[in-house]
Order: C-alpha cells, then structure tokens, then sequence
C-alpha cells in the first residue's frame, strides 16, 4: 500500500506480516513519534532531514556520519522535523504523553519520502492473510491541487484530499465479478482544514467472504468510513465499509510512502491499535448564553450542544460578559483544570469525564467579593456584588466604570442610573420637647431614589461646631421615598443625613 497525494500526505505501498491478533503477543513493526530516542539519536533535533531520523551517529569530523538507515528521503526532499505546536486532544496511537514535542512536516517536492517495515532488525515484509496488520497514524492534509496519479504498481491504497478539501481514498471496487480502481470522495466529512489534526487507521486484512482479496476498513476520528463503492458483505457491494487493494491478490505490508506537504505524528505499524472508540466520549454543555461565551477544542459551542471529547479531555475555553463571574464546571463524572470563583471573568482549561453521556453545567453569577475603583479613602474598594448589579442595571460597561469611578459614586450609593442628578435633603424636622428627640424626615430630590435599596448606607451625624461630627445610634424606619429617622433632641446643635 502506498499512502500518496500530491500537496499533501501520501500513502502506503506494501504490505505486510501474519501475526496472531492477541493481547500476549502484541507485535510493532514501526512506532514513530520523532522525538529524540536513546543515546546517539540528536537528528530528531527541529530541522533535522527527516532522511536520517532514527539514524545514529558514529564518526565524522563533526560527528555527522549516519548509520543504520530507517527513513528513505530521494534527493531534492525538504521534510524536517518540527517542533509540535497544537498538539492532538484524542486518543494517540503512541500514548507517551512525554512524548509530542516533534512532528514530521512533509515537503517532498515531487519526491517520494518512505518509511520501510523492519523485520528483524531489517527491511522487510509482513503478511496481514492470517491476522489483521494496522496503520495508525495522526496527520494534517494540505488539499491537492490535482488528484495524485496512482502509477506504482506496488501501491495498494492512497489516500488524500482534494482541490475542494474533501478526504479521496484510491481503491478497487468490486460487483461481485470485477474490481475496477476509483476515488471514493467522502463529502459528508465536510471540508479537511489543513491546520487539523486528524487521526487515521487502516486495517489490512484479507476476507475469505471476498475470495481472499485483500481489502481495507479506515477509521478516521474515530469513525469507520463507509461509501457507496465500499462493501458491505460478499452480496451487497454499494454502502460498506470494506476498500479493496489496487494491487491484486497481495496480501503484504513493506512501507509507507508520502509525496507533497503537510504534518505526520505517531506513525505506528502493528498487529494492534489503541482504542479508537475512546476518542467518541459525548459531552453536553449547558451554560447561560447571555452571560458567557464558551468554545470547546477552539470552536465556539452554544448552550445544550453535545461535542465529542477524548479520554484525555479538552480544551473548554469561558469567557463572561462584564460583571459576571465563572463559579466552576461541575456534572457528575466532570473535572474542570481552569480558575473560577470571585471576580474570574475569563478562564480556560482542560475538561474531563469518566463517562459518555455526561452533562458538564458551566455556572456564572454576577461578581462577589470586593472590588477596587481606584478611588481614594473609604472608597478604594466597594461590594463587588452591589457595584455588578448596578452597573448592569444603568447599562455600564466595567472600563465606562472605572473611567468615571469618582463621577458615579453619588449615583452608585443612591442607586440610581447615572444619567440622575438627584441628592438627599431633609424635608421636616419635628421637635418633641418632652422626650427631647428630633424627627426628622428625609426624601430625596429625584423620585428614583428608592430608601429600600441604597447601594451605601443612610446615616444621621450631629455636630456643636461644625467641625467635629458624630454619627448616632438612631431608630431607623424606612419607606421608599422617604426615611424617617430619630434623635435625641441634645445630641448637638447642627445634624446632617448623608449616604456612605
């Protein structure tokens, strides 16, 4: 099988290896993740000719002489190892963790770039007639600009994507009589992003419900693709899964080639495969649409959507409208590794479930807390909580806020919008000669102060001279346009009522 595609990934060509598919004889026949492996092997540094990774060095005068040669690059191939940086979310075919910092980006200009099957310790073949054989694979397609033509004869499959970024796998088809080579294009896939990773596994295998032929299953993101030219069964040819081989009856595996450009990760050849149905774990998230907006692996989601998630997790991104805070990420089964809590507006994270089928309620509330202003004395910093509801309220954004802070803060404590110009005055004073107490009512200048829902707090001071001023324990009845409040007749001989 040859993977192949111009401007893009190419593909396998022979194949190969019989090995019993058991969990106690598990076999690898090509396992790279162009990371640095063992003393010796420096070529995976970022740059390095994709020609020599794997390869040691052992002389030289810069040490630069190559041995033991595992990838095959003609002359004229530019492909290099790469630093990695927007690494793969789902399940991995390699699953070292540690191990995705290096990528192989493919530019082959017009060459071929091959990747052989080892069998002990040299290149070789391996059957997939008795047992099923595996290539497992993460990659990012580059859209070609003409379908690849197939001329290899040792090329069994080819996979890659269009000049209208759809995904085209090369094969035979079969009536039942006579297979015939075309280009399955999967058009319900919707449009290949080339900055997209993508995970690709191939099972080779032959069917005796086929006669034997050698023939194919792809599963792409976790999904088995099927098509009209795919086989369902020996009766029914048209709406299956199975891909049968371009080369007839050859039922081996000996590598993998790739022309044109784009990135490959995690290029593993064996009698087994890590899970791919991990990668199809659903998650639904609901959250207030009005208070934050929230993309999942960086696409925006709406409230209530059910998105696909790995074991591993993924990337959940929140961010609140002004004045509201992000509380957390809870539902049975869900972790949540980003900031919530007082005064977090924007917070972002990786997202986990033990489970498909879980609900994640992303929760959000107007601010807590105390929050600063930037004014000086009593009012650097005020409830976060009253400053959030009054803000929304008058229709404020936080930077109209801090902007004006000192113009605002006689609105804010009254509570009213800050277009009101509106102060407190007292409208009656009643003195009771007997008790020696002062009844004094106060109102306000503007009919939208309300006295149940100051934002400050109502308070009566009394003075001898002017200058030194007490406030006072007083009785304290409220209404909401006025407010009664009395004192005792001796407290002093000057009192005012203000809001702080």
């Amino acid at each position: 099988m040859n993977l192949t595609s111009k401007r893009m990934l190419p593909f396998l060509t022979a194949c190969a290896s019989a090995l019993a598919l058991s969990a106690s004889a598990q076999t690898t026949w090509v396992s790279d993740n162009f990371e640095a492996e063992g003393e010796g092997y420096t070529n995976a540094a970022t740059g390095s000719a994709a020609g020599i990774y794997k390869m040691s060095t052992w002389g030289g005068a810069n040490n630069d002489w190559y041995t033991n040669l595992v990838w095959f690059a003609d002359a004229g191939d530019a492909s290099s190892i790469q630093t990695n940086e927007d690494a793969w979310t789902g399940a991995r075919s390699i699953t070292n963790a540690n191990a995705q910092a290096k990528i192989l980006k493919l530019e082959t200009e017009g060459q071929t770039l091959m990747r052989p099957v080892y069998v002990d310790g040299a290149t070789g073949t391996i059957s997939f007639a008795d047992a099923p054989v595996y290539l497992d694979t993460l990659i990012k397609f580059t859209p070609s600009e003409d379908d690849p033509e197939i001329t290899d004869s040792n090329i069994k499959i080819a996979i890659f994507v269009n000049v209208n970024s759809n995904l085209v796998v090369r094969h035979k088809y079969t009536n039942g009589e006579i297979f015939i080579p075309t280009n399955s294009v999967f058009e319900e896939l919707g449009a290949i992003d080339p900055n997209e990773w993508h995970r690709l596994t191939i099972m080779l295998t032959t069917q005796a419900q086929f006669g034997g032929a050698p023939s194919f299953e792809i599963t792409f993101d976790g999904d088995k693709l099927t098509h009209a030219n795919g086989a369902v069964d020996a009766e029914t040819y048209s709406g299956g899964s199975w891909f049968f081989s371009l080369k007839d009856g050859d039922g081996t595996l000996s590598q993998v080639s790739f022309q044109g450009t784009g990135y490959v990760d995690d290029l593993v050849i064996a009698d087994w495969t890590t899970p791919l149905t991990s990668t199809g774990l659903q998650l639904t998230l609901v959250f207030n649409d009005d208070w934050m907006d929230v993309t999942f692996n960086s696409s925006a989601v709406t409230s209530n959507q059910t998105v696909t998630i790995a074991p591993a997790g993924g990337a959940l991104a929140i961010q609140a409208i002004d004045w509201y805070q992000i509380n957390g990420v809870t539902g049975t089964g869900v972790t949540y590794s980003g900031t919530n809590g007082s005064l977090v507006n924007a917070s972002s994270g990786t997202v986990t479930v033990d489970a498909t089928g879980r609900t994640a309620t992303i929760e959000a509330s107007q601010y807590t807390g105390t929050l600063p202003t930037g004014l000086p004395g009593a009012y650097a910093t005020v409830p976060a909580d009253k400053l959030a509801a009054w803000a929304v309220a008058s229709g404020l954004t936080q930077a109209q806020v801090m902007a004006n802070a000192a113009d605002y803060l006689d609105n804010y404590l009254l509570n009213v919008d800050e277009t009101i110009s509106a102060d407190i005055e007292i409208t009656s004073i009643v003195i009771d000669e007997v008790n020696e107490t002062a009844t004094i009512t106060v109102g306000a200048t503007d009919a939208a102060v309300n006295f149940t829902s100051l934002n400050g707090t109502l308070v009566v001071s009394t003075s001898d001279d002017l200058v030194s001023w007490s406030d006072q324990t007083i009785e304290f009845s409220e209404q909401a346009t006025e407010a009664t409040v009395v004192v005792p007749y001796t407290a002093g001989n000057f009192l005012k009522v203000w809001v702080k």
